[in-house]
């Protein structure tokens, strides 16, 4: 066996030299790039020796297979699959068990029946489309050699990923919570709206005009009840502090609903409105030449924190634009749109004044939405499923937590501690294989580039071959 592994060394050997010979030195990049895709087929070709000499192993175990009541079936059947090496081709032996039919060796190998992507590749095709479309991940990982479906599969079929923070030595004092949500399009042309919480200990500048939070972490919302989710965001924060040290706690967001339930889990938390939607509320009751010659007034009547005065301007602003109306006419999107929007002003009047609050940080809710959702779910025109929507969320809100989807998570196969699994049943076969790599190693181990032997003897040794191949290049043209 150490022999194959030697001649499929000397084999590529000629090929790098070869390629030498021919092009001598030239553009760094495009050398590098070849020589990387040579060595590829060469580790390719020694895993196919590794492997299937393990499966000559198995099958000359001819007594421990009778005592086990396992028979070869059929032999030498292919199999093919996508690795971070690339394409790979490789024969093992269908065997009859007591278990049923199996492929003993796919079983200690992790492969799973009708795979067609290893579990590597399934790992880096997933943390990818965490960022990119499934199309662009299957170029990224592969090259394009996998599809888009296919990188949507795995995705997919992702395991359970979630979040575990660290404890921290030191509680801080001050806790500032964000949540704001994303609207998603669903393939079945509705709407679905994306919960985002983002926690952390405050914000710290890193340049003029940029500030960075400390310590964030991302908990999506999709698909969970307000309450559950309010109650696994204070779990989280649980675990990561000594909650009982922490004497603030600000919420920023709009109000709705489901962040107002935040406010049964943290009780003593402060509500404030955040800037984006404050704006956003501001600019749409100042709407119309009428109404934004009353723009001054009303946020006097603001920084004054005068509520009344608030709506005391509201409703003669309101009066103005309906003395502009013609008799008879009924009330148009204008006496709505102001109703509506001084109705928010009014419920949310606390959160507004809270913005002064010392303690307060300023809210960046739309930016964590847009850095952490839009950017993959809501920027570019797509319809999501919701089962994808549903793990792709959990998926991206892992990365951004710093996370990184491993290959044991892309697939339900467990390495020993499955009970069931084919090498639980079959260690002995194991141990085998491992006997017949250690003789394969000890082989390689022997080679020698300076031997004493006499080189002119006719007997092949390492050194030998490597200068019959070094000897075989310098006859390429």
């Amino acid at each position: 066996m150490e022999n194959i592994i030697l001649q499929i060394v000397i084999e590529y050997a000629k090929i790098i030299l070869g390629y030498h010979e021919k092009f001598g030195l030239h553009d760094l990049s495009e050398m590098a790039e070849e020589l990387k895709r040579i060595s590829g087929g060469m580790a390719l070709e020694i895993l196919r020796a590794f492997i299937e000499a393990a499966d000559k192993a198995i099958c000359e175990a001819k007594g421990e297979r009778r005592g086990d009541g396992v028979r070869i079936r059929e032999s030498s059947v292919p199999r093919e699959l996508f690795t971070a090496l690339g394409e790979f081709k490789y024969s093992r032996t269908y065997f009859d068990t007591p278990h049923g039919r199996e492929y003993i060796l796919d079983g200690m190998l992790g492969v799973e029946a009708y795979e067609r992507v290893d579990r590597g590749v399934s790992a880096a095709l997933v943390n990818a489309a965490a960022s990119n479309s499934y199309g662009r991940s299957a170029e990224i990982v592969t090259g394009g050699k996998v599809s888009r479906q296919s990188a949507r599969n795995k995705a997919i079929n992702t395991g359970e990923v979630a979040y575990v923070p660290e404890r921290s030595a030191n509680a801080p004092v001050a806790l500032h919570i964000f949540a704001d949500e994303d609207h998603v399009s669903l393939q079945d042309g509705k709407g679905a709206i994306l919960p985002l919480v983002t926690v952390c200990e405050g914000k710290r500048p890193v340049c003029e005009g940029r500030n960075e939070l400390i310590e964030p972490f991302h908990v999506h919302g999709y698909g969970q009840d307000p309450e559950d989710l309010w109650g696994y965001v204070y779990a989280l924060c649980e675990k990561k502090y000594d909650m009982g040290l922490v004497k603030e706690i600000y919420i920023y967001g709009d109000g709705a609903p489901w962040i107002q339930k935040a406010f049964e889990v943290f009780p003593y938390a402060v509500h404030v409105l955040d800037g984006f939607h404050y704006k956003k509320r501001m600019k749409s009751l100042l709407a119309g030449d009428i109404c934004r010659a009353y723009s001054q007034p009303l946020h006097g009547a603001v920084a004054r924190g005068d509520k009344a005065l608030f709506d005391k301007t509201v409703q003669k602003m309101l009066g103005e634009v309906e003395a502009e109306m013609a008799p008879g006419k009924e009330k148009d999107g204008r006496v709505k749109n102001i109703a509506e929007n001084n109705a928010y002003f009014q419920a949310h009047w606390g959160a507004v004044m809270n913005m002064k609050l010392e303690g307060s940080i300023g809210s960046c809710t739309e930016a964590m939405v847009s850095h952490v959702l839009s950017q993959r779910f809501s920027r570019s025109p797509m319809g999501w499923s919701k089962e994808g929507l549903s793990k792709m969320a959990m998926i991206r809100v892992y990365v951004c937590n710093g996370g990184k989807v491993e290959p044991a998570d892309t697939t339900a196969w467990k390495r020993k501690s499955d009970k069931n699994s084919v090498i639980a049943k079959y260690d002995k076969y194991e141990a085998l294989v491992k006997e017949q790599q250690d003789k394969i190693l000890k082989g390689a181990k022997n080679w020698r580039w300076f031997e004493a032997e006499n080189l002119i003897s006719g007997k092949l040794t390492g050194t030998k071959a490597a200068l019959d191949a070094l000897g075989q290049t310098r006859k390429i043209s």
